[in-house]
């Protein structure tokens, strides 16, 4: 099975935007193109993201014009929702369920291999590394505590934001809404 840490950075965030748009429901359509311009991929990368999702089987092509939505394993992908629905958000009820163990997983495994590419100032790596180990001290408890992780995410999404790296944040927000 495809994991998001797996595809690359315009393949995840052109899957996270058709997550949102659709709310995790495969029988939504949405357009690569609009989709990708929204989120400031130019229309070529748009189509290859695309073409990677549909490969791994997380994405179904609906339309010749570029009309694209989840396939069932997409939208299983990130967990269901009480309402049925897949989601990429972090939710507040506590203690974490398994696709948000998931999720909350996938997102920092992503974030601390991307940590070390990065030029950061000393003191924004030095307080991103102090939230990231508290949130891996939250996934080694049997009951993980929402709150405690929401609050280190935002601190992340934060010093995301302080330090201009839009990826980071956007993921992020995506995240916590």
């Amino acid at each position: 099975m495809t994991l998001l840490p797996d595809l690359d950075t315009a393949a995840q965030a052109l899957f996270q935007e058709l997550n949102r748009l659709t709310e995790g429901d495969p029988a939504v359509q949405a357009s690569m193109y609009t989709m990708g311009e929204t989120i400031g991929l130019e229309r070529d990368v748009s189509a290859r993201a695309a073409e990677d999702l549909i490969a791994a089987g997380l994405v179904e092509i609906r339309t010749l014009s570029g009309g694209i939505g989840l396939s069932e394993e997409g939208a299983n992908l990130l967990g269901e929702t009480d309402e049925g629905r897949a989601s990429n958000r972090l939710g507040t009820t506590s203690p974490l369920s398994p696709p948000q163990y998931e999720l909350v997983d996938q997102t920092l495994t992503r974030l601390k291999t991307d940590i070390g590419e990065r030029s950061l100032p000393f003191e924004t790596l030095s307080e991103m590394i102090a939230d990231i180990r508290s949130i891996e001290a939250q996934l080694a408890s049997p009951k993980a505590k929402t709150p405690i992780i929401r609050a280190c995410f935002t601190s992340l999404r934060d010093a995301a934001r302080e330090s201009r790296q839009a990826e980071w944040q956007r993921i992020l927000e995506g995240l916590l809404e």
